[in-house]
Protein backbone atom coordinates (compact mmCIF):
# COMPACT_ATOMS: atom_id res chain seq x y z
CA UNK A 1 0.00 0.00 0.00
CA UNK A 2 0.86 3.02 -0.84
CA UNK A 3 0.72 5.71 1.52
CA UNK A 4 2.32 9.05 -0.10
CA UNK A 5 -0.46 11.58 -0.49
CA UNK A 6 1.14 13.79 -2.48
CA UNK A 7 3.31 13.03 -5.59
CA UNK A 8 6.85 14.83 -4.67
CA UNK A 9 8.60 15.46 -8.79
CA UNK A 10 12.23 13.56 -7.91
CA UNK A 11 14.90 15.74 -7.29
CA UNK A 12 17.17 15.46 -10.09
CA UNK A 13 20.76 14.19 -9.10
CA UNK A 14 23.34 17.34 -8.46
CA UNK A 15 26.11 16.76 -11.33
CA UNK A 16 29.65 15.96 -9.39
CA UNK A 17 32.98 15.72 -10.84
CA UNK A 18 35.04 12.94 -9.80
CA UNK A 19 38.88 12.99 -10.04
CA UNK A 20 40.49 9.97 -11.68
CA UNK A 21 43.95 9.30 -11.75
CA UNK A 22 46.09 6.93 -14.08
CA UNK A 23 49.12 4.93 -13.43
CA UNK A 24 51.01 3.52 -16.74
CA UNK A 25 54.41 2.96 -15.55
CA UNK A 26 54.97 0.19 -12.91
CA UNK A 27 58.18 0.93 -11.55
CA UNK A 28 56.11 4.50 -10.76
CA UNK A 29 53.83 4.54 -7.43
CA UNK A 30 50.27 6.25 -7.75
CA UNK A 31 48.67 8.30 -10.52
CA UNK A 32 51.49 9.78 -12.83
CA UNK A 33 48.55 12.09 -14.39
CA UNK A 34 44.64 13.39 -13.97
CA UNK A 35 41.28 13.81 -15.56
CA UNK A 36 37.78 15.15 -14.23
CA UNK A 37 34.93 13.28 -14.92
CA UNK A 38 31.65 14.95 -15.27
CA UNK A 39 28.40 12.91 -14.06
CA UNK A 40 25.10 14.00 -14.81
CA UNK A 41 22.32 11.73 -14.05
CA UNK A 42 23.09 8.31 -15.82
CA UNK A 43 25.68 10.34 -18.41
CA UNK A 44 29.68 10.66 -17.58
CA UNK A 45 32.18 12.50 -19.54
CA UNK A 46 35.97 13.66 -19.05
CA UNK A 47 36.53 16.96 -19.40
CA UNK A 48 37.56 18.29 -23.20
CA UNK A 49 38.53 21.93 -24.91
CA UNK A 50 37.76 20.64 -28.25
CA UNK A 51 36.58 17.52 -28.47
CA UNK A 52 40.31 16.91 -26.39
CA UNK A 53 40.56 15.03 -23.33
CA UNK A 54 42.23 17.55 -20.58
CA UNK A 55 44.52 15.90 -18.66
CA UNK A 56 47.07 17.38 -15.45
CA UNK A 57 49.91 16.23 -14.18
CA UNK A 58 48.80 17.36 -10.16
CA UNK A 59 45.52 17.39 -8.24
CA UNK A 60 46.42 20.76 -7.36
CA UNK A 61 45.90 21.95 -11.16
CA UNK A 62 42.38 20.05 -11.24
CA UNK A 63 40.65 23.65 -10.93
CA UNK A 64 42.97 25.34 -13.76
CA UNK A 65 41.92 22.23 -16.49
CA UNK A 66 38.01 22.80 -15.52
CA UNK A 67 38.62 26.38 -16.10
CA UNK A 68 39.96 25.24 -19.73
CA UNK A 69 37.10 23.19 -20.46
CA UNK A 70 34.43 23.53 -22.60
CA UNK A 71 32.26 21.32 -22.59
CA UNK A 72 29.86 22.10 -20.03
CA UNK A 73 31.25 21.61 -16.79
CA UNK A 74 33.76 24.48 -16.09
CA UNK A 75 31.17 25.96 -13.32
CA UNK A 76 30.71 22.91 -11.38
CA UNK A 77 31.54 22.88 -7.84
CA UNK A 78 33.53 21.81 -5.59
CA UNK A 79 36.42 21.04 -7.92
CA UNK A 80 37.67 17.18 -5.99
CA UNK A 81 40.69 17.07 -4.33
CA UNK A 82 40.26 13.09 -3.00
CA UNK A 83 41.31 10.25 -5.74
CA UNK A 84 37.60 8.53 -7.29
CA UNK A 85 39.29 6.14 -9.09
CA UNK A 86 42.82 5.16 -10.05
CA UNK A 87 43.07 3.71 -13.28
CA UNK A 88 46.11 1.39 -13.75
CA UNK A 89 46.84 0.93 -17.26
CA UNK A 90 49.86 -0.80 -16.38
CA UNK A 91 48.10 -3.42 -13.63
CA UNK A 92 45.56 -3.77 -16.59
CA UNK A 93 47.57 -5.25 -19.12
CA UNK A 94 49.18 -7.26 -16.76
CA UNK A 95 46.06 -8.57 -15.45
CA UNK A 96 44.72 -9.04 -19.57
CA UNK A 97 48.13 -11.21 -20.35
CA UNK A 98 48.74 -13.38 -17.08
CA UNK A 99 45.76 -13.75 -15.63
CA UNK A 100 42.69 -15.70 -15.18
CA UNK A 101 40.55 -13.06 -13.69
CA UNK A 102 40.40 -9.48 -13.02
CA UNK A 103 40.09 -10.28 -9.16
CA UNK A 104 40.43 -6.61 -8.66
CA UNK A 105 38.46 -4.99 -11.42
CA UNK A 106 40.99 -2.71 -12.93
CA UNK A 107 40.72 -4.19 -15.95
CA UNK A 108 37.43 -4.06 -16.10
CA UNK A 109 37.55 -0.30 -14.82
CA UNK A 110 39.68 0.38 -17.68
CA UNK A 111 37.65 -0.57 -20.19
CA UNK A 112 34.47 1.19 -19.01
CA UNK A 113 36.84 4.81 -18.19
CA UNK A 114 38.25 4.56 -21.68
CA UNK A 115 35.15 4.04 -23.08
CA UNK A 116 33.95 7.34 -21.46
CA UNK A 117 37.44 9.19 -23.10
CA UNK A 118 36.83 7.35 -26.78
CA UNK A 119 33.40 8.85 -26.84
CA UNK A 120 34.25 12.29 -25.58
CA UNK A 121 36.57 12.58 -27.95
CA UNK A 122 34.47 11.14 -30.67
CA UNK A 123 36.75 8.41 -31.91
CA UNK A 124 35.39 4.94 -33.25
CA UNK A 125 36.97 2.15 -31.99
CA UNK A 126 37.78 -0.10 -34.96
CA UNK A 127 35.85 -3.26 -35.26
CA UNK A 128 37.71 -5.76 -34.12
CA UNK A 129 38.86 -3.94 -30.80
CA UNK A 130 35.21 -3.66 -30.38
CA UNK A 131 34.10 -7.03 -30.36
CA UNK A 132 36.87 -7.73 -27.68
CA UNK A 133 36.21 -5.14 -25.39
CA UNK A 134 32.59 -5.31 -25.23
CA UNK A 135 32.95 -9.09 -25.17
CA UNK A 136 35.31 -9.03 -22.25
CA UNK A 137 33.10 -5.74 -19.88
CA UNK A 138 29.75 -8.03 -20.39
CA UNK A 139 31.98 -10.76 -19.00
CA UNK A 140 33.82 -8.68 -15.84
CA UNK A 141 30.58 -6.75 -15.62
CA UNK A 142 28.96 -10.79 -14.35
CA UNK A 143 32.01 -12.43 -13.23
CA UNK A 144 35.71 -11.37 -12.72
CA UNK A 145 37.28 -14.78 -14.36
CA UNK A 146 37.70 -14.22 -18.03
CA UNK A 147 40.37 -17.06 -19.39
CA UNK A 148 37.22 -19.29 -20.04
CA UNK A 149 36.03 -16.53 -22.22
CA UNK A 150 39.07 -16.45 -24.68
CA UNK A 151 39.25 -19.85 -24.68
CA UNK A 152 35.56 -20.41 -25.48
CA UNK A 153 35.46 -17.08 -27.87
CA UNK A 154 38.85 -18.04 -29.72
CA UNK A 155 39.95 -14.63 -28.31
CA UNK A 156 43.52 -14.36 -27.86
CA UNK A 157 45.33 -12.40 -25.22
CA UNK A 158 47.39 -10.67 -27.71
CA UNK A 159 43.97 -9.14 -28.56
CA UNK A 160 43.07 -8.28 -26.38
CA UNK A 161 46.36 -6.33 -25.50
CA UNK A 162 45.98 -4.58 -28.64
CA UNK A 163 42.46 -3.41 -28.22
CA UNK A 164 43.18 -2.12 -24.93
CA UNK A 165 46.49 -0.73 -26.49
CA UNK A 166 45.18 0.66 -29.25
CA UNK A 167 42.39 2.63 -26.80
CA UNK A 168 44.94 4.55 -24.40
CA UNK A 169 47.01 5.43 -27.49
CA UNK A 170 43.99 6.85 -29.11
CA UNK A 171 43.21 8.58 -26.26
CA UNK A 172 46.68 9.87 -25.97
CA UNK A 173 46.81 11.54 -29.22
CA UNK A 174 43.39 13.22 -28.69
CA UNK A 175 44.71 14.63 -25.45
CA UNK A 176 45.58 17.89 -24.14
CA UNK A 177 47.64 18.98 -21.15
CA UNK A 178 46.85 21.63 -18.48
CA UNK A 179 49.37 22.48 -16.11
Amino acid sequence: MDSQFVEFPSKAPSPELYLIGFHMDPNAEGPEFYTLIGAEGESERPITRGDRVLFFRRPADALKALNASDNGFRDFRPVPTELELLCDISGALYVANAEAEDADGILFELIAVFDDLLRAVKLNVPAEHTAVLRAMAERLGENPEFASLLEESGLTRDQLEDALIWCVGAVAVKSSWVG
